[in-house]
């Protein structure tokens, strides 16, 4: 049984068998039985998992170039590679740990019978499943995560900000813009790249974010001013995947000469390469003119510098502007964060004391409101004095 188990696993040609640690075990059991039996107890232990589900997870997250432009293109010889693939996949997954216990018994001479047992599961997956599941959540990293940071490398963010749209309060309007543009672009319709500018911690940042979260078929690559420059390469990674991708770029803003302003005007739109049809920029920033001046640069240049520095901002299809709360809507956003936890204070008393944090930390705005609901929580919740 074995013998014929490690030739088949040799036969699979879209997986990578060489590394994975349980099919590695299964592949060399013969001979090192023992030990490759508490190698797939323990990985399927540590995962929690059966072994149907493992050999699942192996598929989806296992990053075969193969089964991913199957997905784009069903050519028919990566389909019967990959029908091959997943047919080996179902017999491994009903070997039982009692069928492996009897071969270590047999191979060593003694009774092997109490080792530890794994559960077996179901492999009730066809490769239309696989295939469906590909086109609709990507393989591989992109599967297995929706949040990124780019820097040259792509780095999967493994727990992001879980915020929803629910959980911001007022600027419907804005927000609406922004998953409005969003819901064209994962429906293939045209779309724009967006600008997010207005008062710090008005929410342009946690709108962003939510957006992510509202969308299972979109990911998100959060990318740092400083690697602006590397966006093609972001560009070339992404072309073709069956996927949405949001750029995210935090805090946007130049001084006059930087480099990194043209590279950005140049993946807006300006080069002679294309920016794919399955990412937009959505960019955040305080600042209107996004580059900034010096005054000298202002004696010199005049009215150029102002074209200069607005012929950025102008590449965005779609500017949201945010604007720091005035009173009442301040105090609508804390009465609204303050129901969502239970906090049940006379509204005379909470508006006072939402006053009274927002002069200390200079000024209205979500954010402080935020930050006042969650103080005020706290010290509710273990009866300390506020």
């Amino acid at each position: 049984m074995m013998t014929d188990l490690k030739n088949k696993i040799e036969s699979i040609c879209c997986f990578d068998v060489q590394r994975d640690p349980i099919l590695a075990a299964l592949r060399d059991f013969s001979g090192s039985e023992l030990a490759s039996y508490r190698q797939i107890v323990r990985v399927l232990l540590e995962k929690n998992s059966t072994l149907a589900e493992y050999l699942h997870d192996l598929v989806i997250y296992g990053n075969s170039a193969i089964l991913s432009k199957a997905a784009r293109e069903p050519a028919p010889l990566r389909i019967k590679a990959l029908e091959h693939d997943i047919k080996i996949f179902g017999e491994i997954a009903k070997i039982t740990s009692a069928e492996l216990k009897s071969a270590v018994s047999e191979r060593l001479g003694g009774d092997f019978s109490d080792l530890p047992d794994y559960e077996n599961g179901a492999f009730n997956y066809t490769l239309e499943y696989f295939l469906n599941f590909v086109r609709q959540h990507g393989s591989g990293i992109f599967a297995k995560y929706k949040a990124f940071v780019f820097d040259g490398q792509l780095r999967p963010i493994e727990n992001p900000d879980p915020i929803r749209l629910s959980d911001l309060k007022n600027y419907e309007i804005q927000r609406g813009q922004a998953v409005d543009n969003t819901l064209c672009f994962i429906n293939g319709k045209p779309a724009q790249n967006v600008l997010l500018y207005g008062d710090r911690g008005t929410g342009k940042s946690a709108t962003v974010k939510a957006i992510l979260n509202e969308f299972p078929e979109l990911r998100m690559m959060e990318i740092s001013k400083n690697d602006i420059s590397k966006l093609p390469a972001l560009f070339e990674l992404i072309k073709d995947v069956p996927l949405k991708f949001i750029a995210a770029i935090d805090d946007l803003s130049f001084v006059e000469g930087d480099d990194r302003f043209g590279a950005l005007k140049a993946a807006l739109e300006g080069s002679l390469s294309r920016k794919p049809d399955n990412i937009l920029i959505y960019a955040t920033t305080n600042r209107r003119k996004i580059v900034r001046e010096t005054s000298a640069d202002r004696e010199i240049s005049g009215a150029d510098a102002i074209d200069e520095s607005m012929s950025l901002a102008d590449r965005f299809g779609l500017t949201i502007t945010f604007v720091k709360p005035d009173k009442r809507v301040y105090l609508d956003i804390v009465s609204k964060l303050a129901a969502d936890v239970g906090i049940n204070l006379p509204e005379e008393e909470l508006f006072a004391q939402a006053e009274k944090f927002a002069l200390l930390r200079g000024g209205r705005s979500p954010r402080t409101a935020r930050q006042f609901v969650d103080w005020l929580y706290g010290r509710i919740s273990m009866n300390l004095e506020y």
